[in-house]
């Protein structure tokens, strides 16, 4: 107990005892990039007529010490940037700010990258920029199934949640552009609200990453991030085009951002989104009602001055999403006879038009954020953010009433975060942080129905500390977090009686990890987090028909708060030829909650459905992600993936349902490089993935047995070229290119309908 007390002081001394002074005066700055205002590591500072220099860390920021009173003119220059020169007057501890302008015909985007990757014990992995132009127009959740050991959670072809390790729902953390999304995501068929259009690059943490986010980061964290706004007086954008055979769709996406000339500092963003999409179809027939259509905008603002930087952020995120009508059935006797056939009787037809069953889905967000570099060289951050999602799912009704929503409910979410971070000096780097949530949830009345969950307000406070120790070839990191939360909860089931109750919750979140850098090619990582995550109120009240999902859920309102410790080690090498990447990954989940198919039927006016119970069991959960990637000649490269997991009920010794099954992919790729100064990046790629069938399975405990084992073939060419002075592009996908019909287990309509069959993707894009 005294070693847990001592290293918790140890994160938190630094923020009240100031190091000793090691000369009269000092100079603290930053570094970054003017086109993105990310910092730059390596840049070379120079004090002209001095003899002292210094080199930016991995977080952009340098120390010059035991300075006299006078003034200095300091020198700093980077590798394809431009040198910047400033004037500094030293009178006392100073702090300045570098920005510098990259050269002509040097690729930006190569620099950013380069250099915003820092040394975590936790490896990140990342879509940038241009694996993002491969893909396009796909959802969140589709984005993300090319890294290993992600995987989906699907409801038909229209819904798709990110699943990370087996983990899914309330149990990952999304971030979306420094906000942590809040939303109605307790459902599986509540795919997230974001348009992926925002994003330059997501990130995904696989780690149980709770001491920095909070509960329901117990699975992992999902980072999708924009480019900065530009600093430089420029006006630039982008348009992109994709279309696409199956379902018909057109999606579109244009992007527009400048400065402000007569307001030096200021700078802005507009964007927006739009797709329309029809039935999809499988291999063999189409599936009725599975339409989209999705309307996105956002604004961002930034002003930049020295005494910090002010940001403001506006997104809407409007779509209508129709549900396979076929998974909602009339009758149990027809219900059962669905399921023994495994496909519609009906193969349907096109059609642009939603129906009933589907959902209306609104999410606004608003983020003001204030960031301040004080004198002393540490950061203060403030940050104020307000949701407000609005969930309308529509039923198959009797009545005529098929127009009025079955289940209306909207949500409204309030944080505040506030954090003091001091920078790196004598190797050592610390933050402190504390951040206030609160929630309120109800049902709109109007909707002929009893809700599925009550109304609830939920309040949140989180006190938290990190600490990170460098060396040249290694670095040591721990935190540690408090959290408090209270759920209060009142309704009226079918009966007209009432339910509901106050609950709290609060508990200690923790990590400690190292990376090691065991030679020029050789990186091992290890980290170990201690994580936590109340019950949701679906988990302990759910009573009845989920329309979404066409399913009858039962929660339990005396689950207890779920606890999970992941350890997580990786094996990086990089040589010349041969890229490794080994991921070993251990969770122990005590007081694991799931929803367990429970084998019955209900029948009622409104149609029948399977019914499922929320349980909770202790759990251990065992994988491995690896890729290897050879690279054959300086133009084709080969690469094998493959994620393995292993989910267990230690209590009662038996499988979990709903664990995603093993899986390889295999990808050659060929990319030349034009030097003709027309045709840019092109490349061709051919990707096969086999998906075996989940023999890990409790019989019985299903309403179907686990898919045969498939395989898909995918191939992707693209390439880029200089239009006018501007980049532009194309990229030609196939997905499923032999049209092979199959299941996948992670569907949640498996049981009545098989998944997509061919699909051809045209991309177009041009930046300015």
């Amino acid at each position: 107990m005294l070693g847990k007390y001592a290293f918790l002081l140890g994160l938190i001394m630094p923020f009240f005892v100031s190091a000793q002074e090691t000369g009269p005066f000092s100079i603290r700055g930053s570094v970054s990039a003017c086109s993105t205002g990310l910092p730059l590591s390596g840049a070379n500072i120079v004090l002209q007529k001095e003899q002292k220099h210094a080199t930016t860390d991995d977080e952009g920021m340098f120390f010059l010490p035991k300075m006299a009173k006078g003034s200095y003119r300091i020198s700093v220059s980077s590798i394809g940037f431009e040198t910047a020169v400033k004037t500094v007057a030293l009178h006392t501890d100073t702090s300045v700010c570098f920005c510098l302008k990259p050269q002509e015909l040097v690729l930006d985007d190569v620099a950013v990258y380069a250099h915003h990757l820092s040394h975590t014990t936790v490896r990140v992995d990342r879509l940038d920029k241009d694996a993002l132009k491969e893909s396009k127009g796909a959802v969140l959740g589709e984005l993300l199934k090319i890294i290993p050991g992600m995987n989906r959670l699907q409801t038909g072809s229209t819904i798709v949640k990110p699943v990370i390790h087996g983990m899914h729902g309330n149990r990952i953390l999304l971030i979306n552009n420094g906000v942590k999304q809040e939303g109605q995501q307790w459902g599986a068929e509540h795919a997230p609200e974001i348009d992926p259009f925002i994003a330059t690059s997501i990130q995904v943490i696989k780690g149980a990453d709770a001491v920095q986010y909070g509960a329901d980061a117990i699975g992992g964290v999902i980072i999708v991030e924009p480019d900065p706004l530009p600093l430089e007086s420029k006006f630039g954008g982008s348009f992109t085009l994709v279309g696409s055979s199956n379902g018909r769709a057109g999606i579109g996406s244009a992007m527009l951002e400048g400065t402000v000339q007569p307001i030096p500092g200021l700078s802005w963003r507009t964007q927006g989104s739009f797709k329309k999409a029809g039935s999809v179809r499988t291999a063999d027939y189409y599936l009725m009602n599975t339409g989209a259509r999705e309307l996105n905008y956002s604004a961002a603002f930034s002003y930049r001055h020295r005494f910090g930087t002010i940001d403001a952020y506006y997104s809407h995120f409007d779509t209508d999403l129709g549900i396979f009508s076929g998974a909602h059935i009339g009758s149990l006797e027809d219900l059962k006879t669905r399921i023994q056939n495994g496909r519609p009787f009906i193969e349907g037809k096109f059609d642009y038009n939603i129906d009933a069953p589907r959902q209306k889905v609104v999410h606004d967000l608003i983020k003001i954020k204030g960031h301040r570099l004080l004198n002393n060289g540490n950061q203060f951050t403030f940050q104020y953010d307000f949701q407000r999602n609005s969930r309308q799912e529509y039923d198959i009704r009797r009545g005529g009433r098929s127009d009025v929503p079955a289940v209306d409910l909207q949500l409204d979410a309030h944080t505040v975060r506030i954090t003091y971070q001091q920078l790196r000096q004598k190797r050592f780097h610390a933050r402190l942080g504390i951040d206030a949530n609160s929630i309120v949830n109800n049902s709109i009345p109007g909707t002929f129905s009893t809700p599925l969950i009550p109304n609830y307000d939920r309040y949140q406070v989180g006190l938290f500390s990190t600490g990170k120790f460098i060396r040249n070839r290694y670095e040591i990191e721990g935190g540690i977090r408090y959290d408090f939360q209270t759920l209060d909860a009142a309704g009226f089931d079918k009966n007209k009686e009432w339910y509901g109750g106050t609950h709290t919750f609060n508990h200690v979140s923790g990590s400690i990890g190292v990376f090691w850098k065991a030679g020029q090619t050789v990186t091992f990582r290890s980290n170990l987090g201690l994580a936590w995550r109340p019950p949701s109120v679906n988990e302990l009240y759910s009573n009845g028909l989920h329309h979404g999902s066409a399913m009858i859920e039962i929660g339990d309102n005396s689950l207890r708060t779920e606890q999970g410790y992941k350890w997580i080690n990786t094996l990086s090498i990089e040589g010349k030829a041969v890229q490794l990447v080994l991921d070993l990954h251990e969770h122990v989940l005590k007081n694991y909650i799931y929803l367990k198919p429970s084998g019955n039927f209900e029948e009622s006016l409104r149609g029948a459905f399977p019914v499922f119970h929320y349980e909770q069991t202790d759990a251990l959960f065992l994988g491995i992600d690896a890729t290897i990637s050879y690279l054959i000649s300086p133009q084709f490269n080969y690469e094998v993936k493959g994620s393995f997991l292993r989910a267990s009920d230690v209590s009662r010794k038996r499988y979990l349902p709903m664990i995603p099954s093993d899986r390889i992919g295999n990808t050659l790729r060929w990319e030349a490089n034009s030097g003709n100064h027309i045709f840019g990046k092109a490349f061709l790629q051919v990707q096969h993935d086999i998906i075996f069938r989940q023999t890990r399975y409790e019989n019985e405990s299903d309403f179907a047995p686990p898919p045969e084992t498939y395989g898909v073939m995918n191939f992707r060419a693209g390439t880029s070229f200089l239009f006018n002075g501007k980049q532009a592009g194309a990229n030609f996908t196939i997905d499923n290119l032999l049209n092979v019909s199959y299941k996948e287990y992670m569907n949640r309509f498996r049981y009545y309908a098989h998944d997509l069959g061919r699909n051809f993707t045209l991309r177009l894009f041009y930046e300015f």
